[in-house]
């Protein structure tokens, strides 16, 4: 599905996606331009999830995730007349189309100073900009983590900025990001998830709900094929040893499509 999806993107685009970078999925549009481009093997890469502040030299974030493998870093520059959150806004809404979840996302100075995101997180000092001009967002997508940023430079030009972490395939990321927050979509459904989630449950005394989501204009139809989809997680995970207590499931169909790219997924939930 998502080679598929990506020669989708490359077929409408064709003509301005070659020049534009190598992170898949996202096309920064025509009147992007390519300033920096780096591709690294990360191995402690700090994925915010909140605001960033510094204090005593060391940086501190509200929430993050670490996570490792290959970093795509590209920076482009767009025409002055741009506004950061329109080149912000048109990548984002690319990747919640094809089913990305939303981790994170602020603006202004809620996300604190922009010469920690320049010069700290991303090593791109031509990033700095006024805090009340930046915009970040953090999304997930197939078990890649993306950390997206865009602001105005004192000298009037605007960049943006995304870096993406391509993680392997038997990537527990997810998991971290359930035990820190509390909540997670699942990447997939697939055997390995399944015995992954089963393994965590089985080394505590969580109770987790199982949140089945499924899109759909029949709200009955939708809500009948979501509480089959968890139901039918669950008796994999009693089957894998998890004990049927720790386990609630609801089916809600189609009434949060918008929080999860109107697609079919299910949400772990700790409940206690």
């Amino acid at each position: 599905m998502r080679k598929l999806l990506f020669t989708l993107l490359v077929t409408i685009t064709t003509g301005v996606w070659a020049d534009q970078g190598s992170i898949s999925v996202v096309n920064p549009g025509p009147l992007a331009k390519l300033d920096k481009e780096l591709q690294q093997q990360t191995n402690d890469y700090r994925l915010a999830l909140g605001a960033v502040v510094k204090i005593n030299r060391t940086i501190r974030i509200g929430n993050e995730i670490r996570l490792s493998g290959e970093l795509s870093r590209l920076t482009w520059e767009y025409p002055k007349s741009h506004e950061p959150s329109e080149a912000l806004d048109s990548v984002r809404e690319q990747l919640l189309a094809v089913g990305a979840e939303l981790l994170f996302e602020c603006e202004g100075r809620d996300c604190g100073a922009s010469n920690i995101w320049a010069n700290d997180l991303f090593q791109n000092p031509a990033l700095y900009g006024r805090d009340d001009f930046q915009r970040y967002v953090a999304l997930q997508l197939n078990g890649d983590f993306y950390s997206i940023y865009a602001n105005r430079r004192g000298n009037q030009r605007v960049y943006l900025h995304i870096d993406q972490i391509k993680q392997g395939s038997d990537t527990t990321a997810w998991i971290n990001l359930l035990s820190e927050r509390g909540w997670v979509k699942l990447p997939d459904l697939k055997e390995t998830t399944v015995n992954q989630l089963a393994t965590m449950l089985k080394a505590s005394t969580s109770v987790i709900r199982l949140v089945g989501h499924q899109a759909g204009l029949d709200q009955s139809l939708a809500q009948r094929e979501s509480e089959a989809m968890v139901d039918q997680l669950a008796e994999k995970l009693i089957a894998a040893g998890v004990s049927k207590d720790a386990i609630e499931t609801y089916g809600i169909g189609a009434l949060a499509p918008s929080v999860l790219g109107a697609d079919r997924a299910v949400v772990v939930v700790i409940v206690r």
